[in-house]
């Protein structure tokens, strides 16, 4: 946390936002994801979501930079494996293909945001 004392909370920045929108559109599609897919693919898109979503909150109040680099690493890991899941969710039929456009984009935007915020932490000095 560099000099977050008059900045936003971690739930108020926009790609912890953009993560929890993402999310909850994905456990609302997941109702209609037939049901040999919802318990697979559904849920392991669930769980790296949230781990995303947590992973940001974590890498918000670290202050040492060093581990924040690791949380972010950790973070865009699991973001990375969310559009895998998601891609091969359209590519088994288990989701539609406009859905599919739709959360790829999401994804794509916070993929830039967790990025610029990456390349942030990597240019600042060790704490």
């Amino acid at each position: 946390m560099e000099n977050n004392t008059n900045a936003q909370l971690a739930h108020q920045t926009p790609l912890f936002q953009a993560v929890y929108k993402l999310y909850v559109a994905w456990h609302v599609r997941c109702e209609s994801i037939p049901k040999k897919d919802r318990f697979t693919i559904g849920q392991k898109t669930e769980s790296l979501l949230l781990d995303v979503l947590t992973l940001t909150v974590t890498a918000y109040h670290t202050k040492d930079s060093h581990h924040k680099k690791e949380i972010l690493s950790e973070a865009n890991m699991s973001l990375e494996c969310a559009k895998i899941t998601i891609r091969l969710a359209k590519d088994v039929k288990a989701i539609e293909q406009h859905w599919y456009v739709q959360y790829e984009g999401r994804l794509q935007e916070i993929g830039k945001m967790l990025g610029g915020w990456m390349r942030q932490t990597q240019n600042s000095p060790l704490k």
